[in-house]
């Protein structure tokens, strides 16, 4: 399967809307979900990420068909209770639950690679990421593969700011292993 990440626009938010009802049930036991609300909060995320390039990231993968295959939203300009330090915060990290585990996982490492570069190139020190899942073990896994501190169903990480990265996406194609 190929796809291809780029940053989210305008009309990309009637897709991601539609992929969160997908995943709702996970938060229906907690929240009383309310998609315009959720809606408000995407598109202004794209207006912020387009006129201010830092406040917001929000990425979308689609395939060769541009059907839409997961979407992630980081938030800047938080900070820690400890420290002056800024905080990337992973928002969404949702992948359509419909592909094979293993296409949703190359997805959601993607994402990772993504929030890491991010926050390298706006200098930002510390991403912290949480799910309110109620199946977070994998997902969980995945950080403390890729360097979080992992601590209930939060994780941190620090990022190496010596690193500059030349690009957020490895576009133009990326291609996954069969299935």
């Amino acid at each position: 399967m190929n796809y291809t990440w780029n940053y989210a626009q305008p009309a990309d938010t009637g897709d991601i809307m539609t992929l969160n009802l997908l995943v709702q049930f996970e938060v229906d036991t907690i929240f009383n979900f309310n998609p315009n609300v959720l809606s408000h909060h995407i598109v202004t995320a794209v207006v912020n990420q387009f006129y201010t390039g830092k406040s917001d990231l929000v990425a979308t993968a689609r395939d060769d068909n541009n059907k839409l295959l997961a979407y992630t939203w980081v938030k800047t300009g938080e900070h820690s209770l400890w420290s002056n330090e800024e905080v990337a915060s992973v928002r969404m990290a949702h992948v359509d639950p419909n592909l094979s585990v293993r296409r949703r996982v190359i997805l959601l490492e993607d994402m990772m690679e993504i929030w890491e570069r991010f926050a390298q190139i706006h200098n930002i020190p510390v991403l912290y990421s949480n799910t309110l899942r109620q199946e977070q073990t994998v997902f969980l896994k995945m950080h403390k593969r890729n360097g979080y501190t992992v601590r209930g169903s939060a994780a941190y990480k620090r990022v190496n700011l010596n690193y500059m990265p030349t690009r957020l996406f490895d576009n133009p194609v990326q291609a996954t292993p069969a299935d």
